[in-house]
């Protein structure tokens, strides 16, 4: 199909329709990489689409007397590399885990879009644009179903030292595995403090756990935070 440029101004004005969509919902979220990063990628992927295309549609003309041979996709390739380090700038990094990974692969997915639209293949982009708009809103109460594991640590600081197997005892009757405990003792107070890093899984249950340990003998206070991942 011959590409001339009003072709590739319509691909790419479409291309950046669609990086709007999926802008959008990563904007309505409150995420670094929203509305202008994905319409910016969808465009340049298109337009190096578009340009790849054009050069080979050039190259072609000449036929077998020019002694340069084209790849079509080579200028796309170098396009979804250096979309790594958009992607990359767009996580954070936290304690157990990293925030902005589903905006990392929106971006992916944006400049494939724009590729695939700067290629005329027009129902595919739609349709992956469709899907990824109901994966990221339709999917996200789904998720929130899942039961995911977590890593704490729970701080103890008690009076009595005998309180640890009465601690463990708790944390076994609720099913939490201990990954680790530590230990700290201050011989003028002869108070102690416990550290355990715990593998729980998400929920609300923990509640009924922590109130359980307030009333343990000997415990003076506590803390549940969340930890890194070992």
């Amino acid at each position: 199909m011959h590409i001339d440029e009003t072709t590739m101004v319509l691909r790419i004005l479409l291309a950046g329709s669609l990086g709007l969509l999926v802008g959008l919902e990563r904007e309505r979220h409150g995420r670094a990489a929203g509305l202008r990063t994905c319409i910016l990628v969808s465009l340049a992927g298109a337009l190096l689409m578009c340009l790849s295309l054009y050069l080979c549609q050039i190259f072609e003309v000449e036929g077998g007397n020019s002694p340069y041979r084209l790849d079509a996709g080579r200028l796309p390739s170098y396009a979804i590399a250096g979309m790594g380090f958009l992607g990359a700038g767009a996580i954070i990094q936290g304690k157990s885990s990293a925030r902005g990974v589903t905006t990392a692969a929106a971006l992916w997915t944006s400049t494939g879009v724009g590729l695939a639209v700067g290629a005329g293949l027009y129902w595919p982009s739609l349709a992956t644009v469709a899907m990824v708009l109901v994966v990221l809103n339709l999917m996200r109460p789904l998720d929130s179903l899942i039961r995911h594991s977590q890593y704490v640590t729970l701080t103890v600081e008690a009076s009595d030292p005998e309180v640890r197997p009465f601690i463990r005892d708790l944390l076994e009757e609720y099913k939490v595995g201990i990954l680790f405990v530590g230990r700290e003792r201050c011989s003028p107070g002869h108070s102690v403090t416990f550290t355990f890093s715990l593998a729980i899984h998400s929920g609300n249950q923990w509640n009924g756990m922590l109130q359980k340990l307030e009333r343990l003998p000997g415990v003076s206070c506590y803390s549940w935070t969340e930890s890194k991942v070992p």
